[in-house]
């Protein structure tokens, strides 16, 4: 089994154990322990820290994966490189400051709809920002080593950890929320810290610049791909983080609150995409460079139906279980049924799309990727502006939804006109039969024994049924190729 194929097995274990905790932290901490107003706080910080970052790197995340083969030569110590991605982002973050000093009474009078609690710890962006930024800067560094699990580790486990015993703290009124604050702040600063640990623990800790290196011609492709990845990416941050920054300034903290919990349950189905997508960019790079479009049209349309497969599995337990999730939530969290069907059905369009990105950004025609994107953003926030003021929370499910079901088209859309392929097949139809019957038959089933016991024994039920009927319809062999591939990873 290849480096790729055994890290992407133990990533997914890594990011569904995170998904576990994640879980605790959001349906049983967070909702209890915090008012609506705090939570709120917490999510717009972090959704403007996210955005605020990914403008900072000045395009390093992506410089460090793509050009670090050219500089790597361990006797010369890379060359200076760790240098470069170290310095770079730094000139970014005291171009945030400025900015953030220049901005901060907007930003206070922008999300103080419903509670002064923004104004009070809005300067807590600075050091958020700057964890976020230098764990995304120093895990690039990581991974371009060649070593994925680190980051995914610190991320998805460590901090949902520290989070947690947060949490625990100021549940027994061991800490008050200023000093929470403080605590969340301080886990985004460990991220880097460990990781910086890390490379020097693994001697690959070399700051001495070489400016000899830098050539004109290798400065002028480090500066053009930069620049154009940066804007691809603050342009996915924004689409990722625009109807909580929206809600927020135009609801307030209460709903931001309650939309983030139902988003994050919704999105939950989303796991296998990510995995794919740590996989499936260089495979399908090489047979595009090579021309082998039947290739590319087999992952294309395996990753949709494999997506869909796990996707509707999950979409179908959380909508069964939707009465439950209510019943362990506070009550004001009940408003957010329709929020979590919205979300969850934009994530599987989203999945539905396979890797028609991943194509994109590997073809010559990788620049339309930015061109799409700026459509999302474009008709995000206007039907967040639209739709927001009169349906709150779930218009701005709606918004993300339609937008989404856009998006995916115009790429499959742009795809078939240069390729003629697509991803889709007439087993997509079969996958959605039998979540919709399967949810269908679970609303006429009452309650067994409790809120618990019913959430177990609901759960393997639609298991057990949706994996024999998948078998039956023989949707895909490579889900079960791949899951025996986890259990022996798993056993060594």
């Amino acid at each position: 089994m290849g480096i790729i194929e055994k890290q992407s097995i133990r990533n997914l274990i890594l990011t569904y154990l995170g998904v576990a905790l994640g879980f605790v932290s959001t349906l049983y901490l967070f909702p209890f322990i915090l008012t609506t107003q705090e939570y709120g706080l917490t999510r717009v910080l972090l959704s403007i820290a996210f955005i605020t970052s990914e403008f900072a790197h000045l395009g390093v995340k992506n410089i460090a994966i793509k050009f670090f083969p050219e500089f790597e030569n361990y006797n010369q110590k890379h060359n200076g490189f760790l240098f470069l991605v170290l310095f770079i982002p730094l000139i970014g973050f005291l171009l945030f400051l400025i900015l953030f000093f220049i901005f901060d009474e907007w930003l206070i009078i922008k999300y103080s709809v419903d509670s002064n609690l923004f104004q009070e710890f809005h300067l807590y962006l600075i050091p958020l920002v700057f964890g976020i930024l230098y764990f995304d800067i120093i895990n690039s560094y990581v991974r371009a080593n060649k070593d994925s699990i680190p980051g995914t580790f610190v991320n998805e486990i460590l901090l949902r950890v520290l989070l947690i015993i947060l949490l625990i703290l100021m549940n027994f009124e061991v800490i008050d929320f200023s000093a929470f604050i403080i605590g969340f702040v301080t886990c985004y600063l460990i991220q880097p810290t460990i990781l910086l640990l890390y490379i020097v623990s693994k001697q690959l800790f070399f700051i001495k610049p070489n400016f000899q290196f830098l050539t004109r011609d290798l400065v002028t492709r480090l500066g053009g791909y930069g620049f154009y990845v940066l804007l691809g990416g603050i342009s996915h941050l924004i689409v990722n983080n625009i109807d909580v920054l929206m809600l927020g300034s135009i609801s307030g903290l209460t709903d931001t609150a309650i939309y983030t919990i139902a988003f994050y349950i919704g999105s939950v189905i989303v796991v296998p995409q990510k995995s794919i997508g740590k996989i499936a960019p260089s495979i399908i790079s090489t047979h595009l460079f090579n021309s082998n479009l039947n290739e590319v049209e087999r992952i294309y349309k395996s990753s949709s139906i494999n997506q869909l497969v796990i996707g509707f599995l999950l979409f179908t337990g959380i909508i069964s279980n939707i009465h439950n999730i209510f019943e362990i939530l506070p009550e004001e969290y009940s408003q957010a049924y329709w929020v979590i069907v919205f979300i969850g059905i934009s994530k599987l369009i989203d999945m539905a799309g396979g890797v028609n990105g991943t194509i994109i950004m590997n073809s010559p025609y990788f620049r339309f990727n930015l061109v799409a994107t700026g459509l999302l953003i474009a008709i995000s926030i206007i039907l967040n502006y639209i739709l927001i003021p009169s349906y709150g929370i779930s218009g701005a499910a709606v918004a993300t939804m339609i937008s989404l079901l856009i998006y995916n088209i115009a790429k499959s859309l742009y795809i078939y006109l240069k390729y003629r392929i697509q991803p889709l097949s007439v087993k997509v139809f079969p996958i959605i039969l039998v979540s919709v019957s399967l949810i269908g038959l679970s609303y006429q089933i009452n309650t067994f024994l409790s809120t618990y016991v019913d959430i177990v024994i609901r759960s393997f039920l639609i298991l057990v049924i949706y994996g024999l009927l998948m078998a039956y319809f023989k949707i895909s062999p490579e889900v079960e190729n791949y899951w025996g591939k986890v259990v022996r990873i798993v056993k060594s």
